[in-house]
């Protein structure tokens, strides 16, 4: 299994639908909203490297959303 921690940052206003769509988008297993530089932080797993990839992907292209941190785990 590859896994990926994903921070991200949003337009405000967008934080509720930004939530929605997580809920929406495979390979998100858990999300948290949070105080700080960034405003979510959510664990991904998906059973290939290329599909992780592309599924950090999706929430970079998600309305509202400014930037992304990802960390892919390599143990």
């Amino acid at each position: 299994m590859n896994k990926a921690f994903v921070l991200l940052n949003v337009k405000s206003g967008y934080e509720d639908s930004i939530k929605d769509a997580l809920k929406k988008i495979r390979g998100v297993t858990i999300s948290h909203a949070i105080y700080g530089k960034y405003d979510f932080m959510i664990t991904m797993e998906s059973s290939t490297q290329d599909e992780l990839k592309i599924d950090i992907f999706a929430l970079r292209k998600m309305t509202g959303v400014t930037s992304t941190l990802s960390m892919i785990v390599i143990e």
